[in-house]
């Protein structure tokens, strides 16, 4: 938990964390109890808890395509989003604190909106891969590239957790 601390305090100290997503971290290392214990039996009653991620933004949202460029022709007409990266099986276009990305289909995939990403500051995958599986084992989590972790909501959305610089 000390080490916990310490990095919260340092992202705060860099500027990095607000007051509010400070007190939010403290709360969820259990400090400052006398407002509201994550773990006591009011919160698992169906009180608020304290989140496992404080997270920033919206990293990105993938779609699956049939055809990359006709996707692309369509969301640049739609939004003049310039393009981030390309090449013949993808193309991200370029948001202000995240990106949107097209990609061909894969086997196992259909056409549609695949998963959206949470930048986290300061992400740790393989230590929010541990913490989801152990608090979250129904989410599925699973630690992906080293640096990313996916999981499921309760309905099957598919969702990433991935540092908040992730592709930046």
């Amino acid at each position: 938990m000390n080490d916990e601390l310490e990095r919260l305090l340092t992202l705060y100290d860099g500027g990095h964390l607000s007051r509010r997503q400070l007190l939010q971290g403290l709360l969820g290392l259990g400090l400052g109890t006398g407002l509201m214990n994550p773990r006591s039996d009011a919160s698992a009653s169906g009180g608020l808890r304290a989140p496992l991620f404080l997270a920033h933004t919206i990293n990105h949202v993938t779609i699956r395509t049939a055809d990359v460029p006709r996707s692309r022709t369509f969301y640049q007409s739609l939004t003049g989003l310039a393009v981030r990266a390309e090449d013949k099986d993808f193309c991200e276009f370029r948001l202000e604190h995240g990106f949107l990305g097209l990609y061909a289909l894969e086997a196992g995939h259909r056409a549609g909106y695949d998963h959206f990403c949470f930048g986290v500051d300061a992400f740790d995958a393989p230590r929010a891969f541990a913490a989801l599986k152990s608090s979250m084992p129904d989410a599925q989590p699973s630690l992906e590239s080293g640096d990313q972790v996916f999981l499921r909501d309760p309905d099957g959305v598919r969702v990433q957790l991935a540092d908040v610089k992730y592709k930046r």
